[in-house]
């Protein structure tokens, strides 16, 4: 009887290896369409993927717990005052608290760009995210073109912006 259950919890846990790696791979990738979302801000006005299109897209997953994502912030504005009202969109995801430490920072450090809130990490779940800081660059057509879970820079946002932003 004890053999039984040892063999049954190997079986079961080789089935969850399995499964985990065959997700790991199925992730969005470089070449695939960007999984189309519908989120709210914290103002609770809706965005979504698809009012993008035709926009390159830099789309950041951060947390107000993370250190490395407010080190980004200052960044990130910089971009966006520069280029976000042209062919470029700055989008961010905030992955914790339903926005009430946002309000918090935003008395402290100015963020002018889109902020919405994925409490259910369900747009996270989407684009495979289990950390933050992570960015993906969208191009027009709405496909993956960049990832990078480096922490941004203003020139390093730059650099990843210049990866070619159209398909042929």
């Amino acid at each position: 009887m004890r053999t039984r259950y040892l063999i049954a919890i190997v079986i079961a846990g080789i089935i969850l290896t399995v499964m985990s790696a065959i997700s790991f791979f199925e992730r969005p990738k470089i070449g695939d369409a960007a999984p189309p979302f519908e989120l709210k801000d914290a103002s609770g006005a809706a965005w979504s993927l698809e009012s993008f299109r035709g926009r390159t897209v830099l789309l950041h997953f951060w947390a107000t717990w993370c250190g490395t994502c407010l080190s980004e912030l200052p960044a990130l504005e910089s971009a966006y005052r520069e280029l976000g009202g042209g062919s470029v969109a700055i989008v961010t995801i905030l992955t914790d608290d339903e926005g009430r430490s946002l309000s918090a920072l935003k008395g402290r450090t100015p963020i002018s760009f889109p902020v919405l809130l994925d409490m259910d990490g369900t747009v996270s779940d989407a684009y495979e995210v289990w950390g933050v800081p992570v960015s993906f660059l969208i191009d027009v057509n709405g496909v993956i073109v960049g990832r990078t879970s480096s922490p941004l820079t203003y020139n390093s946002l730059m650099s990843l912006l210049q990866i070619p932003l159209t398909r042929p």
